[in-house]
């Protein structure tokens, strides 16, 4: 099996996919990595430039020659280079995406409650005015 083919899998798998969902991922057609995979063939460049793009947290180099790091480093905001922790570096995209739905279900429900704050705010002014109005007859 040719070792970019294996870096590829090792990309799939840390993201949680299998490798036709990987290929669908960076719009392959399917077959292109599997068919590769089992007849030990190359594929064409395009596909590797997909790959580079649309997982840009892998480093190219690794992924093509299997030198250096596998994950680029990550840039502190004063531009230090620092290295993600053990931890991060098993978080999967897929995880990520999961937290991200998660985070975006989370602000609906808080839109949401923060409306019937607003509506509850009102009922209850437009209470106090009433009790107000009938203390004051």
């Amino acid at each position: 099996m040719s070792s970019f083919l294996t870096r590829i899998k090792v990309i799939a798998d840390r993201e949680g996919l299998s490798v036709t969902a990987f290929e669908s991922a960076i719009g392959a057609s399917r077959g292109v990595f599997t068919r590769a995979l089992s007849n030990n063939t190359d594929v064409q460049a395009k596909w590797l430039i997909s790959v580079v793009e649309k997982y840009p947290e892998y480093s190219s180099e690794w992924l093509l020659k299997g030198e250096g790091e596998m994950l680029k480093p990550v840039l502190a905001k004063e531009d230090e280079e620092t290295y993600l922790t053990p931890e991060l570096e098993r978080i999967t995209n897929g995880e990520i995406n999961t937290l991200k739905q998660l985070i975006s279900s989370q602000n609906i429900t808080i839109k949401s409650q923060e409306k019937t704050i607003i509506s509850l705010e009102r009922l209850l002014l437009s209470l106090e005015r009433e009790i107000e109005s009938l203390r004051n007859k």
